[in-house]
């Protein structure tokens, strides 16, 4: 190769930077410099030959306008051959104005408040988020980011001061009940359900059971007889009571009587007997008037007031919280939490978002506007991003990286002015031949 890379290396905040440089365009200006320095010299012992004066006007234009290229193109990073020539090392000197000129340009013509908010208005970028949320939802990082922000929303949540919400929100709710209008509707679905007569069987059960012991027999018999003394009866009914008394014992009577209601309870189990019918019939009558009254009604309301007093539900809704918090803690670290209920639903809540057009383009225009007050609050920004990476490189790091990116283009320049210089020089030499 007739030409190198060449390599520099300098720090920039503590780091090395490394800057590659092609050397094939400066080798290719520099031997265009030198073909006509040398095709000048070489013609001058000969320059008494009309075509060779010829060829030497035309070595001698294209080294002037090579020298003068470079001249030119060495003179906007550094001093020609050193020498501090004046107007020369233009980027060095007028580095502040450069820079606030790139800043100015970016600012208000590539970058302007304008423009970004022009192509704002173009892009549907709250359905873009939710495509990219919508591929990302799948991912194992996704699922573990999502479990670890409810977590954290769970560790957040004032658990203590929830328990006492709760509590306070019971009482609430409770107080605003309507006790009477509740019990009446306790009292319709228990009838239509036939509770009552449930509960009439039942109280039977335990009469029946009551009255079949024998310690009851022995009382019924002892209250009969003990009646029958106490009655103030005259003549014939006198005899005939204490004849009554005396011939049948306690014991005797009270099986009799025992005997008497146990038939009738058995009776009363029958869902068709008559006095069972009027007895279901008073108490729905009565439960169904219960609490129609002013008394009735003040008397519930007082009562519901003095329970509400009295109750503190604040431990148990602390407990019933604790349980949940736990339950939960365990459960979203399932497996099937993320994969079947919180993706799913994850998902689902996106399409139904991106369907309702109403909710897609509010949620477009908020974050439009959102970006669009950022933009005006923060563009300042981008003229101070640039400067401060401007003022990251010294003078030499600077020219050496501008150089590399457009250094090749300006070794063109000498090149260009070599050869264009040649072949004017011929022109002016065939026109000062035949004028």
């Amino acid at each position: 190769m007739l030409y190198s890379r060449q390599i520099y290396v300098t720090r920039v905040e503590g780091k090395e930077l490394t800057i590659v440089m092609s050397g094939k365009a400066k080798y290719t200006a520099g031997v265009s410099l030198i073909v006509m320095f040398i095709g000048f010299v070489a013609t001058i012992p000969w320059d008494s030959i009309a075509w060779v004066r010829f060829i030497q006007s035309g070595f001698e234009a294209g080294l002037v306008g090579g020298l003068a290229d470079w001249f030119a193109v060495t003179a906007l990073f550094r001093h020609p051959l050193g020498i501090p020539i004046p107007h020369t090392a233009l980027l060095p000197k007028n580095r502040e104005r450069v820079t606030q000129a790139l800043i100015s340009i970016v600012e208000n013509e590539l970058l302007s408040k304008e423009s970004l908010t022009r192509k704002l208005e173009s892009l549907q970028i709250g359905r873009r988020l939710l495509e990219l949320i919508e591929r990302k939802l799948g991912t194992t990082e996704a699922k573990a980011a999502l479990i670890r922000l409810i977590e954290t929303v769970l560790e957040q949540i004032p658990w203590d001061e929830a328990a006492r919400l709760a509590d306070r929100e019971i009482r609430r709710q409770a107080g605003s009940l309507n006790v009477p209008e509740l019990l009446q509707t306790g009292v319709s679905y228990a009838i239509e359900r036939q509770y009552d007569e449930k509960a009439v069987n039942g109280l039977l059960d335990v009469v029946y059971d009551l009255v079949s012991r024998t310690d009851t027999r022995d009382r019924l018999g002892a209250l009969a007889v003990n009646a029958v003394s106490q009655m103030n009866t005259g003549g014939f009914m006198s005899f005939a009571m204490n004849a009554f008394a005396g011939f049948v014992s306690e014991e005797k009577l009270g099986g009799i009587i025992q005997e008497q209601l146990l038939r009738e309870i058995v009776r009363l189990k029958n869902g068709q007997d008559s006095n069972r019918r009027w007895i279901v019939g008073e108490l729905r009558a009565y439960a169904q008037s219960f609490g129609k009254s002013e008394e009735q009604r003040e008397a519930l309301e007082a009562w519901k007031t003095e329970l509400l007093g009295s109750l503190d539900l604040t431990d148990k809704a602390a407990q019933a919280l604790g349980d949940i918090r736990g339950r939960l803690a365990v459960f979203i670290r399932e497996e099937r939490f993320a994969d079947e209920y919180l993706i799913p639903y994850l998902i689902r809540a996106i399409h139904n978002l991106k369907a309702d057009s109403d909710s897609m383009q509010t949620m477009e225009q908020f974050i439009r506007s959102g970006l669009t007050q950022w933009i005006g609050e923060n563009h300042h920004q981008i003229g101070k991003l640039i400067k401060e990476n401007v003022d990251r490189f010294d003078n030499a790091t600077l020219i050496e990286m501008m150089e590399d990116k457009i250094g090749q283009d300006l070794q063109w320049i000498r090149v260009n002015g070599a050869i264009c210089g040649f072949f004017i020089g011929l022109i002016l030499a065939a026109i000062q031949e035949f004028v």
